[in-house]
């Protein structure tokens, strides 16, 4: 499979940036998966994509707005593209904000399920609100994304095994508490090491933060890590 960061800052877009939002595709490009399409990465898709058509589905991993907020405007996109209806599947809550995701979008919540050529699981994580990490299975690889999350054991057993871990790096290890809503690079890297994961990609990077020291924190515990860039593609 081949994953493509459309944006990964949170919880606010660094200037030319955008928020969490990631591509994944099948090697075969039949299958198009959205992850999480936050402030700013609807046109970062459409740079990818010939046209909206090509989406099979949206999965957003919670209803925070710096992962869902550009929903709103993809749906009046639909409502002038001629396409019928675009899966989605998201949390039920928080309820306000799951009104925003209408229009043409067919909604389901988090299950398990077969999207294409992809194998689609979920796992509820720790944050302030309904939030999944999702674990995409196709072409004999594994993709995990954590979302937004707080170390649990849930996301320790989800992620076993993958190839490529791409997680939450929402804060500093100073600004790390077990209380917060993120993980910080050291618990990126030992979830990733524990895990026995072949790759570890940093994302949800905060402005605030100096990112190459995160990575250099993240690379003392587990080398294999890198720091998420608008634009980057990953063969997984």
């Amino acid at each position: 499979m081949r994953l493509t960061i459309l944006g990964c800052n949170g919880p606010f877009p660094e200037a030319g940036d955008a928020c969490s939002g990631y591509l994944v595709e099948s090697d075969s490009g039949k299958t198009k998966i959205v992850l999480d399409l936050g402030s700013g990465t609807l046109s970062k898709l459409l740079q990818k994509i010939s046209g909206i058509d090509e989406i099979d589905a949206v999965i957003l991993s919670h209803l925070h707005f710096d992962h869902m907020s550009d929903m709103p405007v993809l749906g009046y996109m639909l409502d002038f593209s001629g396409v019928e209806t675009l899966k989605v599947i998201c949390p039920e809550t928080p309820a306000e904000n799951r009104k925003l995701i209408k229009g043409k979008f067919d909604v389901y919540p988090p299950a398990d399920t077969g999207i294409g050529e992809f194998k689609i699981e979920f796992v509820k994580v720790k944050h302030p609100v309904e939030a999944y990490a999702v674990k995409l299975m196709c072409d004999d690889s594994t993709l995990v994304y954590t979302g937004d999350t707080n170390e649990c054991p849930e996301i320790s057993l989800f992620c076993e095994g993958a190839d490529v871990i791409l997680a939450d790096c929402g804060l500093s290890d100073e600004d790390w508490k077990p209380s917060k809503p993120h993980l910080g690079p050291t618990k990126c890297a030992t979830l990733a090491r524990e895990s026995k994961a072949g790759e570890l990609i940093l994302t949800h990077l905060s402005p605030l933060y100096d990112k190459e020291k995160l990575a250099d924190e993240a690379r003392r515990i587990f080398a294999n890590s890198t720091l998420a860039e608008a634009g980057m593609e990953f063969r997984i």
